[in-house]
């Protein structure tokens, strides 16, 4: 038996043997088989591959205490003799064929002597001291853009790209690939060039050169802002608003640009579109520009995708016709209605011209004359010598060059009176006054002369002798006229009270100086009078020869001739301006405000009880809305009482352009004002009419105000109230339309509400908080609470958010989202958050004191405390007094009060960062969210909206939100906090976009300083 086993045995080894033989082979030919394959690839890949042994680097900086960037840097500067040992860390292992032809090596060792043939490692962006880098970071990937040096000691740009392993005892092999970009390099840079070149063309282009995207409606490329045009330098122009260009176009303009861009998508190949817009400057008015555009590209369905066009300052070109126009215009006009009669000659002196007025002078046709000549009009020889003495002197003169030239020097006129024979037989004296004509340059043109009908003056002479002594010797102002009207004789006192020479109204009619403030029925009714009665006596406005209007107490009695006939007009006028200015000034005074000419309280109350009576006969309706402006006091605060009224005249008149002529507009004193309209049928007309001048004042009042240069904006809160359907007496309408205004602020301003009898309710309500608050304040009510905040990947305690609280007696805890308006409303944040801010320095002084460690306490900041001034004064009064250190302290604001005042607030920030205390920026995301403040003001934190965090694991745009401001806030260098964390689900989201920090109810709730360390040592 014991053979038997001993046999069985002996085959069960055999067996076993020749099976361990076939799997040895089997595994012999695998490897055999995958080495094949991984050199087929390491050397036919068609890149420059490398195999680095990068095991001894982690240990050797490990010794060295290189622990990061900074750290590295400091080693190298100290260490310049060890450098090379750095860099023998870096073993090349392996390098395929295009790798040694890419470096000219024809070894492995080679290559790796080449890699040490400079010891320095002084060139941050070279590829040695990134790979070091990215080992030290230990980054999962490693590309860049970097120069290499072949063995020769030529120059190559090449791409590197590396993935490190996950474990350190993976970097025995870690795969490097290299590829040469010298030739795309040097594409790229002639294309540069090239691009360079182009752009320094077009920039020095005078005009505007641009190209718009039709789809976007965007411009996508533009050679100089059009603002550059209108007086903006480059300062001025990176504040202007987005869309400037239409803020500063022409209101007649603007549905005009608006066609022209639409007919922009539907333009031709080939053709141009021309037009012509106006944009304001900055000092200089309205300027014209000149637009064409033609199409750039379209899109593959065909439609038009860019134009290009060129925007060109033709302001002066325009003016200069305007005026070349105008001047033709007016002196044509004047040729035409003059009582002169003008007539001219050509280079030859035979007569081309005469002016329509010769048909009221002398009844004769210009072209009957022109064709006869003046000879065949006059009634003696006087004026035929005389043109034919004048024609002597000047026919050989005139084409002399040097003669001519005195001749214009001298400025030669000639003058002559002769009698002539009108159409209808009678005789009249003429006076003609001739000059001569000039080219630019300076050559001849012809005869201008201007003949003057002087029977009237004549005849009109022995008159006003007669009244010279009455004219010399009265106190008032004397005008004599004939029976048309044509003043004849003005006596000294006119002159001194209306600034007329008498030259200046001789042979004119009175209304020379009428003042406008007369509609023309006046003037008509006393002529009737006079033509009636013989005599008008009454109050008149005149004009000054200066242009200003004047009151006077008139009278005018014709005069007749001893056969009744009409002989002539006297008046008699004396100045009353000062009597009228003085009860101008007294009702002024006492029913208008001094500042913006507006009704002032008084005068509202009487016209709102007038209207009230009116409409109670008619039985019409009324409407009385009470404005508040929002966001007036910080502007009247901060640049001073002068802007500030600058601001409510401007806002009173475009008040008064929201309204009809029978309304009344008046200020009830500070940024408050009142608006009553009347004379509406019904209670569907007046609610019509309240929204309408309700939506138009709000947006009159939304473009920017210019104080000091610069633009501000505010909007306003507006209540409505209604008679006869919310009150019938004009005291409780007002209060009611004062009460619906502050529901309107409640519900976020730059809004208008109508009255509702609840409303009365919420009023009494909100003045009670109002003094709640206030006595909280006195007897130091207000108490903190402090919330957590931890790392994200370790969870341990960063820091902590003071949070103020508020325990009513009667009411309970107060929520700071209804206190904290209300008081920055009354004034008390100021007082408020100055309590917070060294009650939150207290309590960390407290617990430093008691052993507790907090590597940071965030504090709120209010928009008030900017503006109000001494916050960095009193943030650094408080840190001394209770010995803080400035970097335990994070300060927070929100995003609406860094631009409320840019410059102001970046100096604040500024200070404060000088202090040594950091920037958070609160609820990121739900205010103005401009990028470029993140990049300009000096912020060390985002703290992201709980109203982002909550949709997170949704996969709605909230969450894609969060991930981007934590990839913008990473990218910035900045910390990244998360507010509102409720759930694990929503934590391990936020710790997966490597976020930060965070803090929640799901890490812990705000808690009173005794219960923090406590709650939060775990």
């Amino acid at each position: 038996m014991s053979s038997w086993l001993l046999l069985t045995l002996l085959l069960v080894a055999l067996l076993v043997l020749t099976l361990l033989g076939l799997s040895w082979r089997r595994l012999r030919a695998a490897l055999a088989f995958e080495q094949r394959r991984f050199d087929d690839v390491f050397n036919g890949v068609g890149l420059s591959l490398f195999l680095f042994d990068l095991s001894a680097l982690p240990a050797f900086l490990q010794r060295a205490g290189i622990a990061d960037e900074q750290s590295l840097d400091a080693w190298l500067e100290a260490n310049p003799q060890r450098q090379l040992e750095l860099i023998q860390q870096v073993r090349v292992v392996e390098a395929n064929p295009l790798a040694l032809e890419l470096f000219g090596a024809r070894s492995v060792a080679e290559l790796e002597s080449l890699m040490q043939r400079d010891p320095h490692l002084g060139n941050k962006t070279g590829a040695r001291y990134q790979l070091i880098l990215a080992v030290l970071q230990r980054r999962p990937q490693l590309e860049i853009n970097t120069q290499v040096q072949q063995v020769d000691g030529r120059i190559r740009y090449a791409w590197m790209a590396m993935r490190l392993p996950q474990r350190v005892s993976d970097y025995r092999a870690v795969a490097v690939s290299i590829s040469d970009i010298t030739e795309r390099r040097k594409v790229e840079r002639d294309i540069k060039e090239r691009e360079r070149f182009w752009a320094g063309v077009v920039k020095a282009v005078p005009d505007v050169v641009f190209v718009r995207d039709i789809e976007d409606d965007q411009f996508s490329f533009s050679n100089r802002p059009i603002a550059l045009l209108l007086g903006y330098n480059e300062a001025e122009v990176a504040s202007l608003p987005a869309d400037y260009r239409d803020a500063l176009l022409h209101p007649a303009d603007i549905e005009f640009m608006r066609v022209q861009r639409k007919q922009l998508g539907q333009l031709e190949d080939g053709k141009v579109q021309e037009w012509r817009v106006r944009w304001q400057h900055k000092t200089d008015g309205w300027h014209w520009f000149n637009l064409r555009a033609r199409v750039l590209s379209r899109s593959t369905d065909g439609r038009v995708k860019q134009v290009i066009g060129v925007v060109r300052d033709i302001t002066r070109q325009t003016r200069d016709s305007e005026r070349l126009q105008a001047s033709e215009q007016r002196y044509r006009l004047l040729a035409e209605n003059i009582t002169d009669v003008i007539w001219s000659t050509g280079a030859d002196f035979e007569l081309d011209y005469i002016s329509p007025s010769v048909v009221h002078q002398l009844g004769y046709q210009p072209e009957q004359l022109i064709e006869a000549g003046f000879v065949s009009v006059v009634a003696d020889d006087r004026y035929r010598l005389f043109m034919g003495e004048l024609l002597r002197e000047l026919a050989p003169r005139v084409k002399d060059a040097e003669q001519a030239a005195e001749l214009r020097a001298q400025n030669f006129r000639r003058q002559v009176t002769f009698d002539c024979i009108r159409a209808d037989g009678h005789k009249c004296p003429i006076e003609m006054r001739i000059s001569l004509m000039w080219a630019p340059d300076g050559g001849f043109l012809g005869l201008l002369g201007i003949a003057r009908d002087i029977s009237e003056q004549r005849r009109t002479e022995n008159r006003l002798r007669m009244a010279a002594t009455v004219f010399e010797n009265t106190t008032g102002a004397i005008v004599v006229t004939d029976p048309a009207g044509y003043i004849v004789q003005v006596n000294a006192n006119f002159t001194q009270i209306t600034g007329y020479q008498p030259e200046d109204v001789l042979d004119q009619q009175p209304a020379l100086f009428f003042s406008e403030r007369h509609a023309p029925d006046f003037y008509r009714d006393m002529q009737r009078t006079l033509v009636k009665e013989g005599r008008w006596e009454g109050e008149a406005w005149y004009r000054r020869a200066s242009g200003e209007s004047f009151p006077s107490w008139s009278g005018i009695n014709a005069v007749y001739d001893n056969e009744g006939d009409l002989v002539s007009y006297v008046s008699f006028f004396v100045d009353v301006s000062e009597r009228k200015a003085s009860e101008a000034r007294i009702e002024s005074l006492a029913y208008y405000d001094p500042l913006t000419g507006l009704p002032n309280r008084t005068l509202f109350q009487d016209r709102i009880s007038s209207a009230l009576q009116l409409a109670a006969r008619r039985q019409e309706w009324v409407a009385v809305l009470f404005l508040d402006l929002d966001r007036f006091k910080p502007i009247n605060d901060t640049l001073g009482h002068a802007a500030g009224d600058a601001m409510l005249k401007q806002v009173a008149r475009r008040l008064r352009d929201c309204v009809r002529d029978s309304d009344t507009v008046a200020r009830m004193g500070g940024d408050e004002f009142t608006l009553l309209l009347g004379g509406i049928r019904d209670r569907e007309a007046a609610l019509s009419t309240s929204v309408h001048v309700a939506e138009k004042v709000l947006e009159a009042l939304a473009p920017a105000f210019i104080l000091q240069e610069r633009e501000f904006f505010i909007s306003a809160s507006i209540g409505i109230a209604l008679y006869p359907q919310d009150d019938l007496d004009a005291e409780s309408l007002l209060k009611h339309a004062d009460t619906a205004m502050y529901h309107a602020k409640e519900n976020g301003k730059n809004n208008f509400q109508f009255f509702q009898q609840d409303m009365n309710a919420r009023a009494l309500e909100r003045l009670a908080l109002e003094n709640d608050l206030r006595r909280a304040l006195l007897e130091n009510a207000f108490s903190l609470h402090y919330q957590p905040q931890f790392d994200c990947l370790e969870g341990h305690l960063v820091g902590a958010e003071a949070l103020l609280r508020w325990q009513h007696p009667e009411r309970g805890a107060v929520s700071p989202a209804l206190f904290v308006p209300v008081a920055e409303e009354i004034g008390v944040i100021g007082a408020l958050g100055e309590w917070v801010l060294d009650s939150a320095c207290r309590q960390l002084a407290a617990w430093q004191a008691d052993g507790h460690k907090l590597p940071r306490l965030g504090i709120n900041l209010s928009g008030r405390q900017f503006t109000e001034g001494g916050l960095v004064e009193q943030v650094a009064s408080v840190l001394q007094r209770h010995a803080i250190n400035p970097q335990l302290i994070e300060l927070e604001l929100t995003e609406s009060v860094l631009l409320e005042d840019v410059e102001g607030t970046m100096r604040t920030l500024r200070q404060l960062k000088a202090l040594g205390v950091s920037i958070a920026v609160d609820d990121f995301g739900t205010g103005y969210s401009s990028l470029s403040y993140l990049k300009d003001f000096p912020i060390d934190t985002l703290k992201i909206d709980r109203s982002f965090i909550a949709p997170i694991g949704q996969q709605g745009a909230d969450a894609r939100l969060v991930e981007a401001i934590v990839a913008l806030g990473r990218s910035l260098r900045l910390q990244v906090v998360a507010e509102g964390v409720e759930t694990q689900a929503q934590l391990q989201h936020l710790c997966a976009l490597h976020c930060d920090e965070v803090q929640g109810f799901y890490l812990g709730r705000p808690m009173p300083a005794e219960r923090f360390f406590a709650a939060t040592s775990g």
